[in-house]
This record gives structure tokens, C-alpha cells and sequence, in this order.
């Protein structure tokens, strides 16, 4: 199969369609944007954190060879495409010719081989990469990558945002994780990082947009600039971000409250956005420990709970119901065994009185964030009603997910999923394959997911990620309530804006 020609042909395919956004704005350059972010970024080394604060900056730098569309499909950025062998085993990539550095070298195929190698050692989210057994220079401009054996997302785990697998020059590639100069290939290049104040890049001149796309997609697409600098500021502080804005420091605020976007919405010097889905709420289940490692009781909490009860008041203004584990606009989206939002309290007593619960108090975790902790108490003066006791246990996020991963302290456990219904089935299936979520396997799902990764028919693997939807209604492994969303504000100044996972600077404009 020759994706190159496929990938590539959806690409011009939709260019002959779409004229550029950006022809009527290539006079109006320059103009220094800021962007007010909620904190710091961990590092700007893009291969060893996975922060969404870091994202925000470092897919502004650096580029993958596989990307992600405005739907989150894997399409070619640093790679012209790609061709797979029969075996499903080897995937020869052709490089972009021409693509520069920030230090104005060329990125050829050593390059890109020293970035593989290095994330195979220092990776934040190495599974992306586990399946490899080896990478080869083939020529200036091709690279191969031999698999163990077949896996059919590769090329979704290649194109990851989470900890993304950037292309550093090999000089650089060949430093300890946090060691490198933040140099990449990306429309912005690094000025400064001041940990207490902010990150500043500028525009890349000699920056050379993918011929393939003729308009912005996603993380990926026609990246055009004509900014000359965007600042990020960190700003903890809501009421600062906000009043920065409307003072004028600031140009972009990453997310506001429901309120605060309400109102802004009647300033015609603003423009709200509404970021929708952004991620969905997960209802976890500890399967190790008693009364939650009972199903009719799992199933008695599932009917029990009003979702729209809890997502109203836990994301108020910005929340969809819908009981999919993916994105509503996935293309592996599905409705299949889905038993979501029953509300149905006389069922709920009576599958509690089929359980092994006797009375006892259990105990739910939950990290301080104040969505989480609504989600928390809603469901806790919900099973009131079906006479389940819960103790709700509130601690910071490293404290909290360090019990969760274990088998006993806690019975309940709520947080946000975004990134992993925004990369596809197999992200989504893997927190829950060997029991790393529920604390105990479910065999079912492991044979699930084993059978997506090596599945190569699109149509066969969409029919399994029913399944495995399926079996987390059947066997209510966790639940989830519903998506929700962020409001981002922007100053009508900045024209051609678009919200997307982070703020994508390309492509827009500052009016002077």
C-alpha cells in the first residue's frame, strides 16, 4: 500500500479545493502577539514531557514526521508519506526535501534517525515507540523503521502530540534529556525562557510551509507566519489573565471561566471561542477492592447517576452528553453498548442490593481541581440516595494518581481524558490493558487491544473499538460522563484566529 500517494493525494485534493485563507493577508506582517498561559511549561525538551503547558510552546518549535490533522488523523508533515511493507513490518519514510533547521542546517535522514534513537531512551511516553526494533538510514532523504512485529496504529503513535517525538539535529539528539539547545524545524524558533515570567519565540525566516496543504489542519497543514514574535506569559492567576487581556497586555488568554467568557462575549473588542470537545470526565472503578470490584455494584452507580446533572454542574456552559469513547468527531466514533446517562435510581437499589455492599463507607480520590471535586460530590449525595456511603479524600494531583495506580486507599477516582480520545482507539484502550487503571486485568480488553495493534484494515479495527466500547458498558470497567470544553478569548486585533489543542500561532495576523 503506498500512503505517500494516498496521504499525499488527500493533501492536494483538498488544496484544489480550498483556495488559501492567508493570499489576502500576505502584506500584513509583523506585530508581537502575547499569550497568557495558566503556568510554566516542565521543560522545552518536547521529547520528555508530556504538559499540555509544554505542548502549547514546543509544537510551535519543533515538527514530527507524522502529524496531526484537525481530527486528529496521522498525516504526513517532515515525511513526504510513507510505504509499508506486505508484512505490515517495515515502513520506509521519504523525507521533505529543503526543511531547515533553526541553525540553518538541513534535516536529512541522520537527523531524523538520531531523534528516534534518543526517544527510545529518553521518551516521556516511550510505549509510542516500543514496537520498534530498529531504525535505518537508507539514503539522504529515506528512512526505514523495522517493527517487532505488526502494529497497525504505528503510524497514530508516530504522529502523537502527547510527548511528541520531535526532529532535533543529530548534534543535538545526541544529549541527555533536558541537555539541548531548542532547536527545531518548526515556523517558530526559541529566544528566551524565563521559568517565572515567560517564553518568547520568533518567527523563522527561512521556514518553508509544507507544499502538500494549502491551508492550516490541525497540528499540521500550511504553517504560514506573519507575526514577528509571540510571548508566552505564565499567569496562574485567572483574574490577572483576564484583566491583562482587556488592558490590552495580553492577546490570547488560554481558558477563562463560563462567566468571564459570558460576559467578554458582549465586548465587540473581543472574540470567545468555544473549545468543544476538549476532553471527556472518566468515572474510575477500583475492580481490586471490595465493594467496587463487585459488577452489579459498578452497574448500580452507573444507573444511578444523572449525567447531565453532573457535567452541569461540574463544566456549566461548556459540555456535551455523549456516551462515546472518542471524540464525536472521530472517525472511529460509535454508539455501540452504550447504557449512558440512566438516571434510573430504582434500578440503581436494587443492583446494590444484589452486590456484596454492606453499608461501609468507600472511598473517593480525587486531585483539587475544582471540576473534579464537583464531579466528586455530585456522585457522593447521588449514591446517598441508593444508601451507599462515600468519604471523598482530596489531595493534589501527585498525590492522588499515586494512590490511584495502586490497589488499595481508594475505591473512586474521577479525572479529565483529552489527550487520549483526541489521538485515537488505542490511546484510549491502553490505560485500561493490564489493569493499569482498575487495578486488575480484564482479559477482555487486553485481547481487544492486542487485536486493534495488529489489525490493518481500518473498516476490522473500527469494528473492535465497538467492542471494546461494548465491554466497558458491559462489564462498566470505568464511566464516562460526558465531554467538556474551554473558553479561549482573543482581541478582535488578532485576525484568522482559530482555537485548536494548543494556540497555533501560524497563520495569523496582528492588525497594528
Amino acid at each position: 500500500m503506498n500512503w505517500k500517494l494516498l496521504s499525499l493525494a488527500a493533501s492536494l485534493g483538498l488544496g484544489a479545493l480550498t483556495a488559501s485563507p492567508h493570499a489576502g493577508l500576505a502584506q500584513t506582517r509583523g506585530g508581537d502577539v502575547v499569550i497568557a498561559m495558566v503556568g510554566a511549561p516542565p521543560s522545552l525538551d518536547a521529547q520528555v514531557t508530556s504538559a499540555q503547558v509544554a505542548r502549547n510552546v514546543t509544537l510551535e518549535l519543533y515538527e514530527t514526521l507524522y502529524g496531526r490533522d484537525e481530527n486528529g488523523n496521522a498525516v504526513p508533515d517532515l515525511a513526504e508519506g510513507v510505504d509499508i511493507s506486505a508484512d505490515g513490518k517495515t515502513y520506509l519514510f521519504k523525507l521533505r526535501k529543503g526543511v531547515k533547521f533553526h541553525n540553518g542546517k538541513e534535516m536529512t535522514s541522520v537527523d531524523v534517525v538520531a531523534s528516534l534513537e534518543r526517544y527510545r531512551k529518553v521518551g516521556a511516553s516511550l510505549s509510542l515507540v516500543d514496537a520498534i526494533e530498529a531504525v535505518e538510514i537508507k539514503g539522504p532523504y529515506e528512512v526505514a523503521i523495522k517493527l517487532k512485529s505488526v502494529q497497525a496504529v504505528f503510524l497514530d503513535n508516530l504522529s502523537s502530540p502527547r510527548a511528541p517525538i520531535a526532529i532535533y539535529p543529530a548534534e543535538e539528539a545526541a544529549k541527555d534529556a533536558n541537555k539541548i539547545n531548542y532547536i527545531g524545524t518548526g515556523p517558530f524558533k526559541f529566544v528566551e525562557y524565563r521559568p517565572d515570567s515567560h517564553v518568547k519565540l520568533e518567527r523563522f525566516k527561512d521556514y518553508v510551509p509544507n507544499p502538500a496543504y494549502a491551508k492550516r489542519d490541525g497540528l499540521v497543514g500550511r504553517k504560514e507566519v506573519f507575526i514577528d514574535t509571540v510571548t508566552f506569559r505564565f499567569m496562574p492567576e485567572a483574574g490577572a489573565r483576564v484583566a491583562a487581556l482587556e488592558s490590552g497586555d495580553v492577546h490570547v488568554v488560554e481558558t477563562v471561566d463560563g462567566p468571564t467568557a459570558k460576559r467578554l462575549e458582549g465586548n465587540r473588542n473581543f472574540k470567545v471561542f468555544r473549545v468543544l470537545p476538549f476532553a471527556f470526565q472518566v468515572l474510575k472503578f477500583n475492580h481490586a477492592l471490595a465493594p467496587t470490584d463487585d459488577l452489579n455494584f459498578r452497574k448500580a452507580v452507573a444507573a444511578a447517576l444523572d449525567d447531565e446533572e453532573v457535567m452541569a454542574i461540574a463544566h456549566p456552559d461548556i459540555y456535551q452528553l455523549d456516551g462515546g469513547w472518542l471524540f464525536p468527531n472521530a472517525a472511529f466514533h460509535t454508539d455501540a453498548g452504550r447504557a449512558y446517562n440512566e438516571n434510573n435510581l430504582k434500578k440503581a437499589k436494587e443492583l446494590v442490593g444484589q452486590s456484596k455492599y454492606k453499608g461501609e463507607k468507600i472511598t473517593f480520590i480525587v486531585d483539587n481541581l475544582r471540576s473534579n471535586v464537583d464531579v466528586a460530590t455530585v456522585v457522593q449525595q447521588k449514591l446517598a440516595e441508593i444508601g451507599v456511603k462515600v468519604d471523598i479524600s482530596v489531595a493534589d494531583w501527585p498525590t492522588v494518581s499515586k494512590v490511584g495506580f495502586t490497589p488499595t486507599g481508594w475505591n473512586f477516582w474521577t479525572h479529565g481524558f483529552g489527550i487520549e480520545p483526541f489521538e485515537g482507539p488505542a490511546s484510549v484502550m491502553a490505560p485500561w490493558v493490564a489493569g493499569l487503571s482498575q487495578q486488575k486485568v480484564d482479559a477482555e480488553v487486553d485481547r481487544l487491544y492486542a487485536v486493534l495493534n495488529t489489525e490493518m484494515d481500518a473498516t476490522k479495527r473500527k469494528a473492535v473499538f465497538a467492542e471494546f466500547q461494548k465491554r466497558m458498558y458491559d462489564a462498566a470497567v470505568a464511566l464516562k460522563i460526558g465531554n467538556y470544553g474551554l473558553f479561549q478569548v482573543a482581541t478582535t486585533k488578532l485576525k484568522n484566529f482559530e482555537p485548536h489543542r494548543i494556540p497555533r500561532m501560524w497563520g495569523v495576523t496582528l492588525e497594528k
